[in-house]
């Protein structure tokens, strides 16, 4: 993974937290990568490298110090923030004989997390230094194509993007996709991966094929970084899973519409209530594909 945007390994047994922790770094610039338990943790380090990891004490399958240990034999210098509801974690952890860059009690104290990481050397992108970013005022309005099988999930999308200023176009599969590349030359496409007829995969081919330039993000349901790594291989630049929350969304669009190229601007100062950021901005309320 690029250094751009560093990676960050979220490992936590409880979805709850992990949702947390994967909306508070994507928003600051960082992909997030996620594991339930600490088999999963161990074998994300070693494919994907990520800059840093906050583990859970009590993760399950082997457990925050067997996990730890691990991670630590193939990668000595990595830096990790455990994370745990046990007082004493930092005793464990030296008793095993290993270190870690920071130990926090749960409720996490996000904020604090990233600036034991800014100590440790890992920080989020110059945008994203001091939070989220603004949007940018621009007089032309970015472009952006959805595909996606589902008519209520390209109806809901559409309606917010417009709101954020966004010009936006449909297809309702992949054979639809790729001529609407072509005619509506969009800045970025959000394709779906799991469609009837001409797959997400298949369609991402094809667009790159013919305008290799367009930014593609594949949307699924699908939490799997095999086929995630597929799409990254054939040329998508991000991929994000179902459900989403809208704030989610704006981080991601802001990381991949580079600042250079037309983007959006709110028509209504502080226009969509589920872009706010508050703690319980709702998720787009889909089935999976």
């Amino acid at each position: 993974m690029g250094d751009n945007y560093p990676s960050v390994l979220c490992a936590d047994g409880d979805p709850e937290v992990l949702e947390q922790l994967k909306e508070h770094f994507t928003l600051h610039g960082f992909i997030v990568l996620t594991a339930a338990n600490g088999v999963e943790a161990c074998l994300q380090v070693k494919r994907w490298a990520p800059k840093a990891v906050i583990l859970d004490l009590l993760i399950p399958r082997l457990g925050g110090i067997g996990t730890l240990s691990r991670i630590k034999a193939f990668s000595p210098n990595i830096p990790v923030i455990l994370v745990s509801e046990t007082a004493g974690a930092l005793d464990l952890v030296t008793e095993a004989g290993l270190t870690v860059t920071g130990a926090f009690a749960k409720p996490l104290d996000l904020p604090a997390i990233s600036e034991a990481l800014a100590r440790a050397g890992v920080t989020a992108p110059a945008p994203f230094a001091s939070g989220p970013t603004a949007h940018r005022p621009d007089s032309t309005r970015a472009r952006i194509l959805l595909v996606d099988d589902e008519p209520q999930f390209r109806e809901l999308m559409a309606e917010y993007l417009v709101s954020e200023n966004f010009e936006v176009s449909q297809a309702g599969s992949g054979e639809e996709a790729i001529p609407e590349v072509l005619a509506s030359h969009p800045d970025l496409v959000l394709l779906d991966l799991m469609m009837a007829g001409m797959g997400g995969l298949e369609a991402l081919r094809q667009i790159k094929a013919v305008r290799p330039e367009t930014c593609v993000i594949m949307v699924t349901a699908v939490d799997d970084l095999d086929v995630a790594r597929s799409a990254l291989t054939a040329g998508a630049a991000d991929y994000v899973t179902k459900p989403f929350t809208f704030q989610y969304l704006d981080a991601v669009l802001d990381i991949h519409l580079p600042s250079e190229s037309p983007d959006r601007r709110r028509a209504v100062e502080g226009a969509a209530p589920a872009s706010t950021g508050s703690s319980n901005t709702p998720s787009l309320p889909l089935d999976p594909a």
